[in-house]
């Protein structure tokens, strides 16, 4: 009789581990396995397609291939000292073959990753160069020429970190943080 239960514990064990082993792609993403230690697997998975991990040791991490739309508020100072509110609205997506390392150097909100990492920068040395009334009173077209500096930096950022993102939805807004939004 303990030679039953030992058979049937044996193999509720080991169907058990068998269905935690079998993880499944959520659609409209790529999953990419990582290990405990921070590793990993050199492959990218499809969505709906069920993926065999180590159960314990292996997690699945479904990064998301729609395009994501992305708002980036932020304040920085500006060539006469004075802040300004800087709002940076874009849609981003990642390009699929470079998951593993988009994942890697902003983790899986790739977008808002990117956005705090790099664009940040980027936006920082463009308003660095003009002063809050050019900025925020300035006319619309010199608004329009430094929105469109900014964007192309920013695309240039993507390109180098193989983001595609889409230009021509990016909206760039400088306004006075002082005054109270509508």
């Amino acid at each position: 009789n303990a030679r039953n239960v030992a058979k049937m514990v044996t193999g509720v064990t080991f169907f058990s581990l068998a269905l935690y082993s079998m993880k499944r792609v959520i659609p409209g993403h790529v999953g990419i396995i990582e290990d405990r230690t921070g590793n990993i697997r050199p492959y990218i998975y499809d969505d709906s397609q069920l993926v065999i991990a180590i159960p314990f040791w292996h997690k699945i991490i479904n990064v998301r291939l729609i395009p994501v739309k992305k708002r980036f508020i932020r304040e920085y100072k500006t060539k006469d000292g004075k802040d300004v509110e800087v709002r940076f609205l874009c849609r981003l997506q990642p390009k699929v073959h470079w998951v593993p390392e988009i994942y890697l150097k902003f983790g899986k909100d790739y977008g808002r990753g990117f956005l705090e990492q790099e664009a940040a920068i980027d936006i920082e040395e463009v308003i660095k160069k003009y002063t809050f009334k050019e900025l925020v009173e300035g006319s619309e077209e010199f608004q329009d020429q430094v929105a469109e500096e900014i964007a192309t930096r920013i695309n240039d950022a993507c390109v180098f970190h193989k983001i595609v993102i889409a230009k021509e939805e990016t909206v760039v807004a400088f306004l006075d943080p002082e005054v109270p939004v509508e």
